[in-house]
């Protein structure tokens, strides 16, 4: 008998014996590396659902707040969206840079740094260079300096799948009068439905922290009529379940030809329904409803209504306008009416005044115009 392949230990072949402590060894090694893996995504989902840790000079903590690519996206109160959706259903779109305009850049700085607790994300529908992640600090670095901004480049379908209105990719969107602004409709929805936290508009500017407005939130445009600009809805409770009611109708109310239809009108009307409110209620004091759902006023987010829009730009008006701010937290600058308007740098008008005070490193980079 071959005495190198059975010298025993104990009675066990000493080949065997190593066989046994090779697949030991390796039976601790994949323990411990799937447990290595699980803790990770322990401590990620732990810091996705809490805030920011920020320190005495108000930077946010580095090490975590990666600036690119949050996906998945994890449902957290603590998430603030901004959507780009200009390439929706366009052909064909090269990859390139980050799509905003110094407008829409000052609308993410303001919010970013009055609120560095919070994650500010910015979904972007249009493709990305493969090395963004590690270029964008070219396009925006005041952006990337903050530490809380980050950009998802996220397609519809994917914004869309697994919400009730997924179905609407097949044809209903694609064929609608105003592509943009319906896609934008339903993917700020779609958002708040799968993460919860804060959907904001790219025309706006923050001058007061979001933290004052409690959750569970919507504006007022006028009186009689809600708007879909500034939302805020929890990713679990009461939050939730109103968003998902919200695109269960829109599935089979949604109308491709009217441009508020998908927008103001189905909000408005939804949260009548879902609070059991009267027709005849106006929005302008409501507050905390018994539904759990918060209606803020007009002044709130919406201090100059869209009919009044040119006092942004008449460098006559501003004292008028800083009278009406001393309860506005979000001042809503109405872009389809004013995107095409010229804001001066160093004028005193108004958007730019606001501009200077809430963004002023975007401001002051634009050069002679804003």
């Amino acid at each position: 008998m071959n005495s190198r392949c059975f010298i025993t230990i104990k009675g066990l072949p000493l080949m065997k014996k190593w066989l046994v402590l090779i697949f030991f060894l390796l039976a601790v090694c994949i323990s411990a590396y799937y447990y290595t893996i699980q803790v990770e995504q322990s401590r990620k989902l732990a810091f996705y659902n809490r805030p920011f840790v920020v320190n005495k000079k108000g930077k946010a903590r580095t090490g975590y707040a990666v600036p690119f690519i949050w996906r998945p996206i994890s449902p957290s109160p603590f998430n603030v969206f901004f959507v780009e959706t200009s390439c929706a259903f366009k052909s064909s779109v090269k990859p390139g840079f980050l799509h905003l305009s110094k407008r829409q850049a000052c609308a993410i700085y303001s919010t970013a740094v009055l609120n560095p607790r919070h994650r500010i994300i910015i979904v972007h529908t249009c493709p990305l260079i493969q090395d963004y992640s590690q270029r964008w600090e070219e396009d925006w670095p005041e952006l990337l300096s903050l530490g809380n901004v980050g950009v998802v480049e996220a397609e519809i379908p994917w914004l869309l799948s697994e919400t009730p209105v997924a179905s609407l990719l097949n044809g209903r969107l694609n064929r609608s009068a105003y592509p943009v602004e319906h896609t934008s409709d339903l993917v700020r929805l779609a958002i708040l439905y799968k993460y919860g936290g804060t959907y904001l508009d790219t025309d706006i500017i923050s001058i007061r922290p979001l933290d004052g407005l409690g959750q569970n939130y919507i504006g007022a445009q006028e009186n009689t009529v809600l708007a879909n600009g500034i939302m805020n809805f929890s990713p679990t409770d009461v939050g939730h379940q109103f968003i998902e009611e919200t695109l269960s109708t829109l599935k089979f109310s949604y109308e491709g030809s009217a441009w508020s239809a998908n927008g103001p009108e189905l909000i408005t009307n939804q949260l009548r329904k879902f609070c059991k409110l009267d027709e005849k209620d106006t929005f302008d004091k409501m507050g905390k409803l018994d539904c759990g759902l918060t209606v803020h006023p007009p002044n709130t987010f919406y201090p100059i209504p869209y009919w009044e829009w040119k006092q942004f730009v008449d460098e006559t008006s501003w004292p008028r306008i800083r009278d009406q701010l001393n309860n506005t937290y979000i001042l809503h600058f109405w872009n389809k009416l004013t995107k095409d308007t010229v804001i001066h740098v160093g004028s005193q008008q108004p958007y730019g005044i606001v501009a200077a005070n809430y963004c002023s490193p975007i401001y002051h980079k634009s050069g002679d115009v804003f």
